[in-house]
């Protein structure tokens, strides 16, 4: 029988001869036919993004009005919409989120950033009905250091 399945073996050899090196055996018709049929691959990307994506509505229950964040080279920028002018929220920073207090209706918004920021160098403004807050980010020193080790 030879490998291949229907090649001449004695070209086989020689390329096995040419390329130092044993090949491995060339998949059967069968085994093609299975190889072609890609319509699984649809289903299992759906599944998948089915089960990474949350449902719409049911995560933020707490949270008001819609975040956007930016990530520029140097600093990374939230915009959240506020319908309400009258209402005065605070806003706190911390490395890796902000949290917006007293939003409308009294309640608060947590907002995950994308990277790990500097939060005293922190500014904020509100315009048009828009609330801006622009953060600068966190250096990260990629350099590695050498550390003794101690034999015990």
């Amino acid at each position: 029988m030879s490998r291949g399945g229907g090649i001449n073996p004695f070209k086989w050899d020689q390329m096995e001869k040419l390329l130092g090196s044993k090949l491995p055996a060339l998949p059967s018709a069968q085994q093609m036919d299975m190889l072609n049929d890609t319509s699984w691959v649809e289903d299992y990307v759906q599944q998948v993004l089915t089960k990474s994506m949350p449902v719409l509505g049911s995560s933020n229950k707490r949270s008001a009005g819609s975040a956007e964040v930016f990530d520029t080279h140097n600093y990374v920028i939230v915009k959240v919409k506020m319908s309400d002018q009258k209402c005065s929220p605070t806003v706190k920073v911390r490395v890796d989120q902000v949290r917006f207090d007293g939003m409308e209706n009294g309640t608060k918004k947590i907002v995950p950033l994308p990277c790990h920021v500097i939060p005293h160098t922190s500014r904020s403004s509100f315009k048009d009905g828009i609330l801006q807050v622009k953060m600068r980010k966190k250096k990260i020193n990629k350099t590695y250091y050498e550390i003794p080790i101690r034999y015990l």
